[in-house]
């Protein structure tokens, strides 16, 4: 900036009393003067007077706005340690501002799946770019592009948030390219980073969920632009995007085994078949020593001594019966690729992510585990070993609340169960009903006769009547009953077949679940939830029928896990008993990505 020549010819007379300026100080003033050399005099007093206060008051004026203007156009902004340019944000604001909100941007040939939410993180951020600044990509998009990169420890996807197209833009604001370009390419990076962020957000919390209108009325989602320039202005962009997932540990302790489980080893698609039953044991033997090396169980230098130990141990943490011999189940187990079992994996994490667990007392059963938990404050506090439904009838997976625990139950045998089973073996056998102490009762509950029934007409349209099992030990339920909201008359129960809880597959009831050691699940919930002293022990001794009421809030989660972790990292993977996974992982596969 120039200070004019007439003001220069007004001060080169000399005044009576004057302040010399040299051009000297020029360069700290971030002015320049025409006449380099002249001595300037600021007269204090003279005869015009008003004209050079004036004059003296336009030159702080000019000299004012000299020092707020960088002579550079490009006009840096400070934001924490780095410096953007308005026109990249101005880049930004009007690549933003061209789509209405109906429409979906493909960015750098990738499309947004949550372009509304990109486009408010802007809003709240006045437009000010995020992953770019004049100098190029900032930091904290290395904390993403890295969180991005290593998705697989997450169980999700890196190809699922835009990686390559990332990439690819990345090294492109690398190079020397024009400033247009650049602004262009920055905006188109800036999209796909926070697109990526927010997608990887969601998925974190809540698992892959459809990006539809429906959640865009979740209060979670709506949220999610805030938080993340929360994670922005904390300068923790990675902890707060982690943040969101799950606290229940569970999911906790199978994510952080997954992480292991991936930095363990490299994930290949190469199946182990093997034939059953077997007929050369020896050849078997060397085929599953060679697998039980690959899977990290066996040292290659191991000795013969050593197999059975870790083929126990195997089978130890996939669910079965760790007896050391290769049945049909164990050598199953054996064959699966490493890329499939992280594929399991990710599909059950997915399934954690979806159970949000707020209580802090709760009772969590995983079916493919055979196990009941119990959870208080995020511990499991105790186990109990259950038998599910068989996979003609399988135990339904839902959530309830459980009402009542009754000792010494009756049974009302389900339709279903009557038609199927318990007709036919009367017809078979007349004894049946009184040697296993059921009875026929009508639609008033009335006690009928079974001579008075002509079995050899009765059907299932004809048949109406209704037949319960006596309180007993001989019960189907057992002796104890536990009763929780649930739109399948499903419930917890004691059985008289305690031999089956042995077994490592324990699929056998028609639905509800078996409890071993239901008196000790009992005694748990009435003197911890319900803090009473009832002893129901000594009800069942003495066969006498008394129903408990839950006065206190206890939720019963009933899950299909087939993959889960202790707090140590060690992974357990338990037979798909319902196809559930078969089912799920060719949609699930297409959701990830890949």
């Amino acid at each position: 900036m120039l200070i004019p020549r007439w003001f220069c010819r007004i001060y080169r007379q000399k005044p009576t009393i004057g302040i010399m300026l040299r051009t000297s100080v020029n360069t700290t003033l971030g002015a320049q003067i025409t006449n380099p050399g002249t001595t300037l005099f600021v007269p204090l007093f003279s005869r015009h007077l008003p004209r050079h206060i004036l004059t003296f008051l336009l030159l702080a004026m000019i000299l004012l706005i000299s020092t707020s203007y960088v002579q550079s156009p490009k006009i840096l902004n400070k934001s924490g340690l780095e410096f953007f340019t308005p026109a990249s944000a101005d880049s930004l604001r009007e690549y933003l501002s061209d789509l209405s909100v109906s429409e979906t941007p493909v960015v750098h040939g990738d499309e947004s799946r949550v372009f509304d939410n990109v486009r408010k993180f802007y809003q709240l951020n006045d437009y000010k770019p995020v992953w770019t600044h004049s100098r190029g990509v900032s930091k904290r998009a290395s904390q993403l592009l890295g969180l991005i990169e290593h998705a697989r420890e997450y169980g999700l996807e890196p190809a699922h948030y835009h990686l390559a197209a990332i990439q690819e833009l990345n090294q492109q604001l690398g190079l020397q390219i024009p400033e247009g370009v650049r602004y262009l390419l920055g905006a188109e990076f800036e999209i796909l980073m926070t697109d990526a962020a927010i997608s990887l957000m969601t998925n974190l919390h809540k698992g892959y969920t459809p990006f539809d209108t429906t959640l865009y009325l979740r209060d979670w989602y709506v949220q999610l632009p805030t938080v993340l320039l929360q994670g922005f202005k904390q300068e923790n962009i990675r902890g707060k995007i982690l943040s969101l997932q799950p606290e229940f540990v569970e999911y906790v302790q199978l994510q952080q085994a997954t992480e292991k489980f991936i930095r363990s080893g490299q994930l290949t698609d190469q199946w182990t078949e093997f034939s059953y039953p077997v007929k050369d044991t020896v050849a078997l033997r060397r085929s599953v020593k060679k697998v039980l090396i690959a899977l990290g169980y066996l040292g290659k230098n191991s000795h013969e001594s050593d197999f059975d130990k870790a083929l126990m141990q195997f089978q130890y943490y996939h669910g079965l019966e760790p007896d050391g011999r290769c049945g049909m189940n164990t050598l199953d187990a054996l064959g699966q690729s490493t890329l499939f079992k992280y594929r399991k994996l990710a599909l059950n994490l997915d399934r954690l992510r979806k159970l949000d667990i707020q209580e802090p007392t709760s009772l969590y059963v995983n079916i493919p585990s055979y196990q009941l938990r119990i959870f208080k404050e995020n511990n499991c506090v105790d186990t109990f070993r259950v038998i599910v439904g068989q996979p003609a009838s399988p135990t339904p997976l839902l959530e309830g609340v459980m009402k009542t625990i009754i000792a010494n139950p009756v049974w009302y045998v389900p339709k279903s169960i009557t038609m199927n089973e318990i007709l036919p073996k009367i017809k078979s056998d007349t004894g049946y009903l009184k040697r296993n102490g059921f009875r026929i009762l009508d639609g008033n509950y009335r006690t009928v006769s079974e001579t008075s029934i002509n079995m050899a007409e009765v059907s299932p349209e004809n048949f109406n009547y209704t037949i319960r099992q006596n309180r007993g030990s001989d019960n189907s339920l057992g002796q104890v009953k536990f009763v929780f909201t649930n739109p399948y008359s499903v419930y917890l129960h004691d059985t008289p077949s305690k031999s089956l809880f042995s077994k490592d597959i324990r699929a056998f009831s028609h639905g509800c679940i078996r409890v071993e050691h239901p008196e000790m699940l009992a005694e748990y919930i009435i003197h911890e939830i319900n803090g009473e002293k009832t002893d129901i022990t000594d009800m069942i001794r003495k066969g006498r029928h008394y129903e408990i009421d839950i006065t206190a809030s206890l939720p019963i989660y009933i899950r299909y896990i087939t993959c889960e972790a202790d707090k140590d990292g060690n992974l357990f993977f338990y037979k798909d008993i319902y196809g559930y996974d078969r089912k799920e992982l060719e949609k699930f596969i297409l959701q990830m990505g890949v």
